[in-house]
């Protein structure tokens, strides 16, 4: 990898941290889990998918260690949607609408996974209160949010438009 798609995975990964740390935890009405959705949207790019399984278990475990979960259980979470936003990516190719889709069921895949490890761990309970609510509109905010979102963030990483087949 560059230099420069270094930097810039880098900014979007913290800025991506940043923003689910302090604004979306405040609020209950829109809440995307914006690293997993970076995760996702990373696995459309150029980069080698270890370098996305990588990023991807960093930004998990960067929000455990900010928040007062199990350490690593985002980690593995992350990296395991990760891991099967790189074996389906091609099935995304047919447009932002399909992103969209594809990311909002990836997010949905891993919030359910998130649940099931932290009933595992005593975090979380399965039938918890506000968990239908998180099943439901994490997904649907990170659909749209990817369906907005995809091909600026393709553009930034590999910087080269020609290559950029989501427009």
């Amino acid at each position: 990898m560059r230099i420069r798609t270094i930097l810039v995975t880098a900014s979007l990964l913290l800025l991506a941290v940043v923003l689910q740390t302090t604004l979306f935890s405040q609020t209950r009405v829109f809440i995307p889990d914006l690293v997993m959705l970076m995760v996702i949207l990373l696995a459309l790019t150029r980069l080698r998918p270890e370098g996305v399984l990588g990023i991807a278990f960093l930004g998990g475990l960067t929000i455990d260690l900010l928040g007062s979960s199990v350490l690593g259980l985002r980690a593995i979470v992350f990296t395991i949607v990760a891991y099967i936003a790189i074996r389906t990516r091609e099935r995304a190719d047919l447009g932002r609408i399909i992103i969209g889709l594809w990311a909002g069921l990836l997010t949905f895949g891993g919030v359910v996974l998130l649940l099931v490890v932290g009933t595992l761990f005593g975090q979380t309970i399965i039938l918890g209160e506000g968990v239908v609510d998180l099943v439901v509109l994490v997904p649907l905010a990170n659909a749209i949010l990817a369906w907005i979102f995809a091909p600026m963030v393709v553009r930034l990483v590999d910087r080269d438009t020609t290559a950029f087949r989501y427009a």
